[in-house]
């Protein structure tokens, strides 16, 4: 069925013996591949959990930058960040949606999903059998594995819809496995993620990357609310055979991350930009659940060096953007309207974090950074754009400067030269975290509140406005009196198109937007600045771009001809 998985099942059994030397915090040592079968291998406690740490070293190929890198369906496209350029890669094409059916990018994101899936059924199988091993180490591996392969199917069923469902280690080699309906998909990720969720199967504690108990409970809540919204906004035909109706699913959705709110221990880090410092990775008080990288070549990533700021004047040769914090490649620009989404652009701290529209200059001879220079001149930009300008989209050198400076090394621009260059960064992907709680929280308490909040939906809102107005030099908070305009939200004004603003100046850049424009159906809406633009122009259809194309490899390689099937304008 997958690509390549003739000869899959030896490749999982060998690559799950990774781990066996990892630290609690480096999943990334990889042993040799072995003569060991699923069924030799797998003895005790110890090979379990290896076994473990293999499922999530194939997560990471997810997020990096190569050939075909299936990263860019989750950030590009949008109205957050787009590839200025026009031309016939792999950034260009999903950005602009002319991708097929034969696009690598689209084949990856499913195989290297489904390696995943493979990777978590060896290990249920083996966790079975196992009788060296407590009860407790049992159902945590158990729990681990079911984690991930909802995680997994979670992504590819929102991209996708019908699914094969590959629920056993043998069916992850056959090729007369057809589509699954979408809601059925949902069903096997639910019962996982209610397994990998009960008291006692993951531990409470966040700490290095493993799933846990807190971890799985935000994961649910999010299938939930994607379950109820997407079947509200009916683009996607399979969401309607859903039987819980969207009041139940909106229900579990708000109960369950008002748990996480109440007694996960989580909470709001006091400064946004806190978050996303290389030094707080796995320290992170915000952080519910990231994926591991490391510094150690190849393990390290390139991803967060795909945005950054426009740089010139560099040489490559000698260092340049490769050696500074704030340097990236800039393959990746915020898109211009999407400044005015920032529409208290004095104070909100978000907006000074995730987007500088500036050129960093370097010494052509050296590589060494020189300045930064604003780009407000020079784009002939006055003063605060407002949210609905379209025409800033129309600016050719806005388009060109808009970045992305969200994820960092070091404290500034001048911290040079870094230790991490573009191929050994370790950044961590932050999966899940508490801010994405909050708004969750609300956007189903809005649902089930015809439309409006409550003050416990509004309060959890406005911690992030509050957090958003920064600190004063004595560390105390910025008070609302003190930025004027930048109010806290009333139950009148925050109305569903301004709390999806609010998840765009939250979590942009961070693997999550596409998905929402998906489940509410406001693709069109708010692609609507994009493609009143012509140098930004998307081709998005909404007949068919609300899903991806199934790989036509699968399609080409199945014997269920019926149940292999095309979406719809493929």
């Amino acid at each position: 069925m997958m690509k390549g998985f003739k000869n899959i099942y030896a490749v999982i059994v060998g690559t799950l013996v990774w781990g066996l030397v990892c630290t609690s915090c480096d999943f990334l040592k990889e042993e040799p591949d072995s003569v060991y079968t699923d069924e030799n291998y797998f003895v005790d406690t110890k090979t379990l959990k290896a076994g473990v740490v293999g499922m999530y070293a194939g997560i990471i190929n997810l997020y990096v930058i190569n050939t075909d890198t299936p990263i860019f369906l989750t950030m590009i496209g949008t109205d957050e960040l787009c590839y200025r350029a026009t031309n016939t890669n792999v950034r260009s094409a999903v950005d602009r949606y002319t991708y097929t059916s034969t696009e690598g990018c689209v084949g990856e994101f499913w195989a290297r999903y489904y390696f995943v899936i493979g990777r978590a059924n060896v290990v249920l199988d083996a966790a079975e059998k196992i009788t060296d091993i407590s009860e407790k180490d049992r159902n945590e591996c158990i729990g681990e594995a079911r984690f991930l392969r909802a995680w997994s199917y979670f992504q590819l069923v929102q991209m996708f819809g019908d699914l094969p469902l590959v629920k056993d280690k043998t069916e992850s080699f056959d090729y007369t496995v057809g589509r699954s309906p979408l809601a059925d998909v949902y069903k096997l990720i639910v019962e996982d993620l209610e397994f990998a969720a009960a008291d006692g199967v993951l531990p409470n504690e966040v700490t290095d990357g493993h799933a846990n108990h807190w971890a799985a409970k935000t994961l649910l809540a999010k299938v939930y609310l994607t379950m109820a919204s997407a079947k509200n906004a009916g683009k996607v035909p399979g969401y309607a055979k859903i039987e819980e109706t969207t009041e139940a699913l909106y229900t579990k959705a708000y109960a369950l991350s008002g748990e996480v709110i109440a007694t996960s221990g989580r909470e709001l880090l006091p400064e946004y930009g806190q978050v996303f410092k290389i030094e707080n990775k796995n320290s992170n008080k915000e952080s519910i659940w990231e994926i591991q990288f490391s510094a150690t070549e190849p393990y390290g990533t390139q991803w967060s060096k795909e945005m950054e700021l426009v740089h010139s004047g560099y040489s490559q040769t000698a260092g340049g953007w490769r050696y500074c914090c704030w340097g990236g490649s800039f393959n990746l620009n915020s898109v211009p309207s999407f400044r005015g989404y920032y529409t208290s652009w004095k104070y909100d701290k978000r907006k000074e974090w995730n987007i500088k529209d500036s050129i960093l200059r370097y010494d052509a001879k050296t590589g060494v950074p020189l300045k930064i220079e604003s780009i407000a001149t020079l784009a002939g930009i006055k003063g605060t754009p407002a949210a609905t300008d379209y025409t800033l989209n129309n600016n050719a050198k806005l388009v060109n400067y808009s970045s992305a400076t969200k994820y960092r090394w070091g404290e500034s621009w001048k911290d040079y030269p870094m230790q991490y260059n573009y191929a050994n960064c370790p950044n961590n992907i932050i999966a899940l975290r508490f801010a994405d709680v909050l708004l969750m929280y609300a956007e189903a308490e809005m649902a089930l509140n015809g439309g409006k909040v409550k003050s416990s939906g509004l309060e959890a809102v406005n911690r992030l406005v509050q957090r958003a107005r920064g600190l004063k030099p004595d560390g105390s908070p910025v008070t609302p009196a003190e930025t004027p305009g930048f109010e806290n939200y009333t139950v009148e004004s925050l109305t569903f198109e301004e709390l999806m603003k609010e998840r765009a100046r939250e979590l942009c850049f961070e693997f999550w937007r596409r998905h929402d424009l998906a489940r509410t159906g406001m693709f069109e809406y708010f692609l609507k600045a994009r493609n009143a633009a012509d140098n930004l122009k998307t081709n998005f259809d909404p007949e068919k771009n609300y899903l991806l194309p199934v790989p036509q490899y699968e399609i080409d390689n199945s014997q269920n001809k019926a149940g292999m099937y095309q979406n719809p304008g493929y």
